[in-house]
């Protein structure tokens, strides 16, 4: 039998929340899968930074960050990919029937993209594309939702977009239990405004939908699929399901008492889609699956904030720093980053311009790693990132460019709200979680996880493909994929 790998990429979400989440719902989808699953506890070997566009990269490429030097959302990496691909252009390269489902960076469209059994980019492009072109109405649609929910979820639902989706949906695999969750949803927001904010778990289920029907339709030997819905209620809602974390300084009983079922309904939602993978596996024994993180999440200290100060028009911040449009290109980043390619011929008077940048008594670092309140970093010759966010600022109306003061709606800044009152309650740790399922039915789930590095994965992906690793790989292939023979 053909062996074939599913990987399902759970962005940030460790054991104390996998955990918390069985306890809670015993009879949950997760629960059932663990029971039947080798569990690791995954970590990752970068040493620049913890954000999950290096991680993921670690992961997918089996070397570092050192490396790859991949740092920035929006980073050009047409070099990198040559030198250390990622896991799914390895494989096709392999002769591989091969499916991407947004997995980081996968925005970097590899030129025989339309020869993949599936292939739809991640958040981030900046482009449009998806194969089969069958996919377009969902990324188009996915894309401005992406974009106008940068931060905070956008009362506004795009139309157009939704309504060439939705003629399309049907033949496209969208299940009426997801157009009825979401229908359910829209009329709990009518009652309760404050549940906006659980939009964003309806955007990895309608993409579930779609990956079960091209699974089953195209049967590639490996599929890969990215969820972040759970990181991003982690980031801002940990303080509300664990204040325990927080001792004295915990959070006021009513935001707690507010947002405290916000992570436990991502985690719902997320059980949901283990339930169409877990039905698709085990109607397919060619299948493994297997579950990994790249890191995880942990409380950091946190206090209530209603606003921030950040970049809010790009083009005015471009020019004054010396840039005029046409001059520079926008990259897709995440909110409170921004990534731009400046010209050639613009590069040198940005580079000087930024470096004088000063806000509120504050002036601009350059640092590898997004460092608040204020930074920027040239990954490449002319490829910029910067990072501004000054929360709760109220440091004045005015910004310093070489010597030079100017308001501050005049260079592109302004304020930006935080619609749950916080900025973030968790952040990154190295740790994460990783589970194959099915082991075979004589194992035993030991209640101790082995550690691996998110190294071994990419390693552990060949090995199970029986294919050499690359020389460059600096992993091993600790990571059991095979699922047990039948009868």
């Amino acid at each position: 039998m053909q062996k074939k790998l599913i990987l399902l990429e759970l962005n940030e979400v460790p054991y104390r929340v996998i955990d918390s989440y069985c306890n809670r719902r015993p009879m949950s989808t997760l629960a059932s899968m663990l029971q039947k699953s080798r569990q690791y506890t995954s970590v990752t070997d970068d040493q620049l930074a913890l954000d999950p566009w290096i991680s993921w990269s670690t992961l997918h490429r089996g070397v570092n960050d050192e490396v790859h030097g991949i740092l920035h959302l929006g980073q050009v990496i047409d070099s990198t990919d040559a030198a250390f691909p990622p896991i799914w252009r390895l494989l096709r390269k392999r002769g591989l029937k091969v499916g991407v489902f947004g997995s980081l960076h996968s925005s970097n469209i590899p030129p025989d993209a339309s020869e993949y059994s599936f292939y739809l980019p991640d958040y981030f492009d900046s482009g449009l594309a998806a194969y089969p072109v069958s996919l377009l109405p969902f990324q188009k649609l996915s894309l401005s939702m992406t974009r106008q929910s940068a931060r905070n979820v956008s009362r506004s639902i795009p139309f157009r977009s939704a309504l060439k989706f939705a003629l399309n949906a049907p033949k496209l695999g969208l299940r009426m239990a997801t157009v009825y969750g979401m229908a359910m949803q829209l009329v709990r927001e009518a009652f309760n405004a404050r549940l906006r904010i659980r939009r964003r778990v309806y955007q990895p289920l309608i993409m579930m939908d779609l990956f079960i029907k091209q699974l089953t339709e195209k049967k590639p030997e490996f599929a890969s699929f990215y969820t972040n819905h759970v990181a991003a209620a982690m980031h801002r809602y940990w303080a509300a399901s664990f204040p325990e974390d927080y001792g004295s300084d915990r959070l006021d009983d009513a935001w707690v008492s507010r947002y405290k079922d916000e992570i436990w309904f991502a985690m719902d939602k997320l059980d949901a889609m283990l339930r169409q993978l877990k039905r698709f596996v085990d109607r397919n024994p060619e299948y493994s699956l297997i579950a990994a993180g790249s890191m995880g999440q942990a409380a950091i200290p946190a206090k209530k904030t209603y606003d921030f100060l950040t970049i809010t028009d790009t083009n005015r911040f471009m020019q004054a720093l010396g840039a005029p449009p046409g001059g520079w290109q926008s990259r897709p980043a995440m909110v409170p980053c921004n990534c731009v390619v400046v010209a050639d011929q613009y590069r040198a008077a940005v580079l000087k311009n930024i470096q004088t940048l000063s806000i509120g008594g504050q002036t601009i670092k350059r640092d590898q790693k997004p460092v608040g309140p204020l930074s920027f970093d040239e990954r490449h010759h002319g490829d910029f990132q910067f990072f501004v966010q000054f929360d709760s600022f109220r440091g004045g109306d005015t910004a310093t460019i070489a010597g030079k003061a100017h308001k501050l709606t005049d260079v592109g800044l302004g304020l930006m709200a935080h619609e749950d009152g916080v900025n973030c309650t968790a952040q990154h740790v190295p740790e994460g979680a990783v589970f194959v399922y099915p082991s075979a039915q004589h194992e035993k789930v030991s209640s101790v996880r082995k550690t691996v590095s998110t190294l071994d994965v990419a390693p552990s992906i060949m090995e199970f493909f029986g294919i050499e690793k690359p020389p460059y790989m600096r992993g091993t292939s600790s990571i059991d994929l095979e699922r047990p023979v039948s009868g």
